[in-house]
């Protein structure tokens, strides 16, 4: 299967889960500094295919398409410096994280409950990364940004934004909480 950005939203449009899973399974396979690079490029294709959708089914697809090629350098053992041969600069890596959190927060007032359900699983994963790197203002400011989405939308919505921002609060006390003591123990 390709990596190829136009094929992966044109193999999203199709609404094959299989074709759809193995373009996943394709990117869950590719190293950090590779999804780096193919990562502004995928968004730049995916995100129409979400926008344009009418079936809930897509939408999902997007999403976790897109929180499959999330690079997650804060996820890293060795943060941005996996990126140096790729000048991969610290603002680059927060536009990339910002272009994906506004995406994610889009989904989350979705219609359709899979594409909210399946954006709510990839703020958890971020929130893992948030806490990895101790962006805890980074973490506090989405938060806040769930909290002002969870006031505006209905219940039904509000129950998958809810589970987002209390994926962040949790595992960002967990992420500080492993920073504290690593620090105790050095």
């Amino acid at each position: 299967m390709s990596t190829d950005p136009d094929v992966v939203a044109e193999t999203l449009t199709t609404a094959d889960s299989d074709e759809t899973n193995r373009v996943i399974d394709d990117l869950s396979d590719l190293d950090t500094a590779t999804r780096y690079r193919l990562y502004d490029d995928l968004f730049d294709a995916c995100r129409p295919v979400f926008d344009d959708a009418e079936d809930g089914y897509v939408r999902q697809s997007a999403v976790r398409t897109l929180r499959e090629a999330y690079p997650g350098v804060e996820r890293h053992p060795d943060g941005s410096d996996v990126l140096a041969a790729e000048d991969g600069s610290q603002a680059e890596i927060a536009e990339q994280r910002e272009r994906y959190v506004s995406f994610l927060l889009t989904a989350l007032d979705d219609p359709d409950g899979r594409v909210r359900i399946a954006a709510a699983d990839a703020f958890n994963l971020l929130a893992v990364g948030l806490g990895m790197a101790d962006l805890s203002d980074e973490r506090d400011r989405i938060v806040d940004n769930l909290e002002a989405l969870a006031a505006s939308q209905p219940e039904e919505r509000r129950k998958h934004t809810e589970q987002a921002r209390q994926s962040l609060e949790r595992l960002g006390v967990s992420g500080l909480l492993s920073g504290a003591l690593s620090d105790d123990h050095s």
